[in-house]
């Protein structure tokens, strides 16, 4: 497992067991968020996570809206990069 893996594995549990009741609460009772790349800048100090929301039970309109899930996740990026610029692309997954 490299670098990457183990940090989306991370990003993923912080997620998954600290935060979820407010995922549960906008996307549905089951639903998680699983972190599917992490690309770091080159040149700047941009990290651009991938993340897919799974939904649960709740599948409708309402609920397909990325907001909570970029909040989460530029949330847990402050534990590991402070300084860094977080973008996010959130996609749904049933």
């Amino acid at each position: 497992m490299d670098n990457k893996r183990r940090l989306c594995l991370l990003i993923e549990s912080f997620i998954n067991d600290f935060q979820i009741e407010a995922v549960e609460s906008i996307y549905g009772k089951g639903s998680t968020i699983k972190i599917h790349t992490i690309d770091f800048g080159v040149t700047t100090n941009v990290i651009q996570i991938e993340a897919i929301v799974m939904l649960g039970d709740v599948i409708n309109e309402d609920v397909l809206v990325g907001t909570l899930a970029e909040v989460l996740i530029r949330e847990s990026m402050v534990y590991f990069f402070p300084d860094s610029t977080i973008k996010t692309y959130v996609r749904f997954d049933v």
